[in-house]
């Protein structure tokens, strides 16, 4: 039997935190129809847990053989996707508020075919406790054109996997996740709004995205390719998903905007007592983004860093090497 809507929540060893990820689903307005934990290879007690959870009946599958998170996400595109109008990837880590299905599924109602919505989010660390919010919270839905949303996807712009509702409408993936280990969500969302009759963004905290010492975006932060080179390709990827050359002052500003982002990085891993792999990161991304835009970017770097965590006093997780 078709469902409507279905959750999946592909784990590994996520005993300390999947608890609160079904906690939030339990609490939603709107139930789905199936939760479905698919589960690669835990080594903890996460099927314990999961088995002996009672505020919603879930399936509990097992992929056998290891075939990391890229793995488990495609193995519930490909076995879930056509048995759905709607499906969320919810990571074992990451929570929902209570209108999350309500809100978003209203947004796709008129949507004819593939669709995408996604709500703000809000990162917390392992105790729950606020980090930062992905934008600010107006209460307003903008539907967006294709090249706009490729445009702001090429600049890496905010887009929780957990914080996205897809729409499959029972068909086969719009997309499936492919060359990128870390930077793979945004190839994915990019590729899955090519074929999109609708995309809506729900200017709301309707989500939560969880910094913790097991993220597992933390097993590759110390291999520079796919931590920081990979960010540069995949804005290259998506900027050509676009069908439109980009011109001399697009391309200075995707350069700038990724001497930007591997400029914190790079900051981070000095901070945080690893001054080698900072060189690394600086010399390999200047030699992407050229002495000018580096330089350029690294004021920014620095005067973002006064304002927002000096003066504005933002936390944030010391294992957050991103921001």
């Amino acid at each position: 039997m078709k469902s409507k809507l279905i959750a999946a929540i592909p784990v590994r060893n996520g005993a300390t935190t999947i608890v609160r990820t079904l906690d939030s689903i339990a609490n939603s307005t709107m139930l789905p129809d199936r939760v479905v934990v698919q589960n690669n290879s835990s080594t903890d007690n996460t099927k314990e847990i999961v088995m002996a959870y009672k505020r919603l009946k879930i399936e509990w599958v097992e992929n056998g053989a290891d075939t990391l998170s890229i793995g488990n996400f495609n193995r519930a595109l490909d076995e879930l996707s056509d048995q759905t109008e709607y499906l969320h990837l919810l990571c074992a880590d990451d929570m929902i508020s209570p209108r999350f299905y309500e809100k978003l599924i209203k947004e796709l109602e008129d949507c004819p075919g593939y669709g995408m919505a996604y709500s703000l989010d809000e990162r917390v660390d392992d105790d729950d406790q606020h980090l930062s919010y992905s934008a600010k919270n107006t209460g307003t839905v903008d539907v967006i054109p294709l090249d706009d949303y490729l445009h702001a996807k090429a600049e890496i712009s905010n887009q929780a996997v957990s914080g996205t509702l897809l729409k499959t409408a029972y068909q086969k993936p719009a997309a499936k996740l492919r060359n990128f280990i870390v930077m793979w969500d945004t190839e994915f969302h990019a590729e899955w709004a090519t074929h999109s009759k609708k995309i809506v963004r729900v200017n709301e905290y309707l989500s939560q995205f969880r910094w913790h010492g097991a993220n597992g975006t933390l097993d590759w932060t110390t291999t520079i390719e796919p931590s920081v080179i990979d960010e540069w390709r995949v804005m290259q990827v998506v900027e050509k998903m676009r069908k439109k050359k980009p011109g001399f002052i697009r391309d200075f500003k995707l350069r700038g905007i990724f001497a930007v982002r591997s400029g914190i990085k790079a900051m981070r891993y000095r901070q945080n007592g690893s001054p080698d792999y900072a060189r690394k990161i600086v010399e390999g991304s200047k030699n992407i983004t050229g002495s000018p835009a580096w330089y350029m970017a690294q004021f920014v770097v620095q005067v973002r860093e006064l304002l927002v965590y000096k003066i504005g006093r933002r936390r944030r997780h010391p294992k957050n090497f991103y921001s």
